[in-house]
């Protein structure tokens, strides 16, 4: 095979397909989920180096070359088309070119966020890669293998971890008639912090549960570099960082948007109908719906000059964030990023205040949501800095992994709080 050629064709095909994968309104189809049962760094795949899952044996289940044999039991009548969902972490700086076979055929390039600064492998980051895959390459029914490799020459240990995945087969719509839609809030309606959701479901029989979904600005936790879209991910193949969840029978719910940044625009919301048969279909979307609190503003600061190579135990690193808003009416703030390895933390600093010990577990993934005090914020540019993780009884340890788009602050102001003393 022609590894040049190919490596220029992944990257094509994910800057154009990574924006337009993942379920759009109307779609109908079933999912197959697996990760790995083996608890390694709480229960990833590791791809690459000496403890790579081929030659550590660390996957299951596998068949006797390694590959993996996830429990799908694929239906593929009536298909239209597949594509993949690798929850994939970069584990070592550098490791490039992740790539997966299917039955034997060759390898697919699990695509890079192009929303990540390029190059991607020099910043430690944690998304799902959704791309398309060739249905002629799937087989019906449980007989399934899956191979993933990454790019070896010139690396000291390349490594990435994939958290699990997803495949994804879409059917054709009309397989499923008479479907749910969301009756509140109605298109154009304002969105409060608190706001009933509610569903017109015409069989309540047929529907196992309902995941809810919307399209807004808000702080990258999916991680893929985009602030403003469909907001959603997969951890080990369950969804998080959406909406609200609905179990059958399915009534009503709450949309809490207490945190959801101010919006510059209008929002949508629809949601993921499961069915009990397996199949899951999304919902319309509500558009037009505006976020109105007129007490207080939540303002999303981003992150910028973010370090390459955020690990920890290197040194210390720091980024900048700018808040906008008036200082003195700052009530409430948080910290928002995800991380992997954690527990070694040493210190997050604003501004040079110490805001943040550690928390969570080493040799794992975590998302944090950490309360900070509102004295340490200045208006207009802010510094924040990890500091380098320290040897153990005289050994490196792993450190932190802080991940793209690196630490993101949510500050709430109270609009009724007035800057005059005397007032």
């Amino acid at each position: 095979m022609n590894w040049k050629r190919f490596k220029i064709t992944g990257i094509l095909l994910a800057a154009c397909t990574i924006l337009t994968a993942q379920p759009s309104p109307g779609d109908l189809y079933r999912e197959y989920t697996w990760f790995n049962d083996v608890e390694d760094c709480g229960g990833t795949l590791r791809v690459g180096g000496r403890l790579d899952y081929r030659l550590a044996g660390n996957a299951v289940p596998k068949d006797s070359q390694g590959r993996i044999v996830p429990d799908f039991d694929l239906d593929l009548g009536h298909a239209t088309r597949a594509e993949l969902v690798v929850e994939k972490m970069l584990c070592h700086g550098g490791t490039e070119g992740l790539r997966v076979s299917i039955n034997g055929h060759d390898p697919v390039e699990v695509p890079e966020s192009p929303h990540v600064r390029r190059p991607q492998s020099a910043y430690a980051h944690h998304f799902n890669a959704v791309f398309p895959i060739d249905l002629a390459q799937l087989n019906p029914g449980r007989d399934n293998r899956f191979e993933f490799e990454v790019d070896t020459a010139g690396h000291w240990w390349p490594q990435n971890l994939v958290y699990g995945m997803i495949l994804r087969i879409y059917h054709v719509p009309s397989v499923v008639t008479n479907r749910s839609r969301i009756t509140h809030p109605a298109p154009g309606d304002k969105i409060g912090m608190k706001t009933t959701i509610k569903l017109d479901v015409p069989d309540q029989q047929q529907v196992g549960s309902v995941d809810l979904v919307g399209f807004y600005e808000d702080a990258d936790l999916e991680g893929d570099g985009r602030y403003t879209q469909w907001h959603y991910a997969y951890h080990q193949g369950k969804i998080y960082h959406h909406v609200a969840s609905m179990e059958s029978p399915v009534e009503q719910t709450t949309w809490d948007t207490e945190w959801l940044p101010d919006q510059p625009d209008s929002m949508k919301l629809a949601a993921f109908v499961h069915l009990k048969n397996g199949y899951t279909y999304m919902t319309e979307a509500v558009e037009g719906l505006v976020l109105e609190r007129p007490s207080y503003s939540v303002e999303l600061c981003k992150p910028y000059r973010r370090p390459k190579g955020w690990f920890t135990r290197n040194g210390e690193f720091e980024e900048r964030f700018r808040v906008k808003g008036e200082p003195s009416k700052i009530s409430e703030a948080r910290m928002v990023f995800r991380s992997w390895s954690p527990g070694y933390l040493n210190g997050i600093y604003i501004n040079d205040f110490l805001v943040f010990i550690k928390e969570g577990p080493r040799y794992d993934y975590f998302e944090h949501d950490i309360p900070v005090e509102t004295h340490v914020f200045e208006g207009g540019e802010n510094i924040l800095k990890t500091g380098k993780t320290p040897l153990y009884h005289g050994e490196m340890v792993h450190g932190t992994e802080v991940q793209w788009p690196g630490i993101m602050l949510k500050i709430k102001y109270d609009l009724h709080k007035t800057t005059d003393p005397f007032h």
